[in-house]
């Protein structure tokens, strides 16, 4: 039998997506329009998972949460296109399982994160690292053997890697199988951190971005480090980061505090692009393939060798990410136990078509939005960059990626 969701959101045409694509996943889905129906569903047939807005009549998802703890641990995840920071630590220390702000809102991984929620032995966080980041080639084995022995320690570590390599997946592994582990693991967005941001509950936090750390929080947390996880009038988490590149090259351009790129980078932790070891492509499309097939509810698939050279041949630019998607399409349009050729490739080109028309628009709006802050400052660096919430140094890459001309007004 089907597990059964609880789905709260005052917004219909939201409501409806949600609720698809949780039934198609598998899951039986209930839906309440407030906090009120939420709470007579709740009670009249009690779910395995609720996910609920934060932000709604008669009863918010705060409210309803606390009703729920009152008498059960069912699991809750919140989501909110107004959350901040504050308002997910206020969540977690309220006991919500997780908090997803939905202005990067995620379906397939909101969809996984109800899957671990109900069932946490089947969840990822409870592996091992070597079946978490799976590949048999040099790289992967350095960067396992460094993970595992980075995790018990108290110290900051830095994951460079790509978009989609896993650096995610690393540092949660490094938290689940680590010192910090008996609290949680908070990610931030290394713009939106500050002095001002609530970590007294945590026991870990993943700052992605390293380049968009603002002048004022690598001075915060420069002094933080400094004095070590147990400084200050109270204990300061761990500290992991994420960065597309090594750190020491981007504070000699100015964009890092050179000591606080140094503390950073001290133990570092590089996960490789997919199109560098190849031949972990077999080991890792068979992974997946069977996760895909266990989140989908499909028998075990088979993959020829044929299809398999046709994955290895491939550039992979989304990395891991991109393999995975192609992969659980594949089996989910398949309709006998053998994926073909023919089904990948299909997958392969309708996602690269995608892909790029997404990356165009965003750029698009990217330029658009820089050329609009630029406009309202009269083309002051420092403003722009408070405008946009972003370092000074990652203004000016933009404007050489967007080749804008700046003009001062007089």
């Amino acid at each position: 039998m089907a597990e059964r969701v609880l789905v709260v959101d005052d917004q219909p045409a939201a409501l409806r997506a949600l609720a698809n694509e949780l039934e198609d996943a598998g899951f039986d889905v209930a839906v309440a329009r407030d906090g009120a129906e939420a709470w007579e569903s709740f009670c009249s047939r009690r779910p395995a998972a609720v996910v609920t807005d934060l932000v709604m009549p008669n009863g918010d998802g705060m409210e309803l949460l606390g009703r729920i703890r009152e008498q059960s641990d069912v699991p809750v995840i919140l989501f909110s296109a107004h959350g901040s920071i504050e308002t997910a630590v206020s969540a977690l220390k309220a006991g919500a399982d997780d908090f997803v702000p939905t202005t990067r809102f995620d379906a397939d991984r909101l969809v996984q994160m109800v899957r671990d929620a109900i069932d946490p032995a089947s969840s990822s966080t409870t592996l091992a690292i070597e079946e978490r980041l799976v590949g048999e080639s040099p790289f992967m084995v350095a960067a396992r053997r460094r993970l595992e022995g980075l995790a018990p320690l108290g110290t900051p570590v830095l994951v460079v890697g790509e978009p989609g390599v896993g650096c995610s997946t690393a540092i949660q592994a490094l938290h689940d199988l680590g010192s910090s582990r008996s609290r949680s693991l908070c990610r931030i967005d290394a713009g939106d951190f500050g002095a001002r941001t609530p970590v007294r509950s945590l026991g870990a936090i993943h700052l992605r971005g390293a380049l968009e750390l603002t002048v004022e929080a690598q001075s915060f947390l420069l002094r933080k480090l400094r004095a070590g996880p147990e400084g200050g009038a109270e204990p300061f988490p761990r500290v992991f980061v994420s960065s597309r590149e090594p750190l020491a090259h981007v504070s000699q351009e100015g964009a890092l505090d050179p000591e606080l790129a140094h503390i950073l980078a001290r133990f570092e932790v590089r996960i490789p692009p997919l199109r560098d070891r190849l031949e972990d492509v077999p080991e890792l499309a068979r992974v997946l393939i069977d996760r895909a097939c266990a989140r989908i509810g499909r028998r075990r698939m088979r993959i020829s060798p044929r299809v398999m050279a046709y994955l290895q041949a491939q550039e992979w630019p989304g990395n891991v990410t991109e393999l995975e998607t192609v992969l659980e399409r594949a089996v989910a349009y398949s309709r006998g136990r053998d994926i073909t050729k023919s089904t990948v490739e299909d997958v392969v080109a309708d996602l690269a078509e995608n892909l790029a028309s997404l990356r165009a628009t965003r750029e698009r709006r990217q330029r658009q939005s820089l050329i609009d802050a630029l406009r309202r400052t009269g083309g002051n660096i420092t403003q722009t960059a408070e405008l946009l919430g972003k370092s000074r140094s990652a203004v000016y890459r933009l404007i050489e990626k967007h080749g804008i001309r700046l003009t001062r007004e007089g």
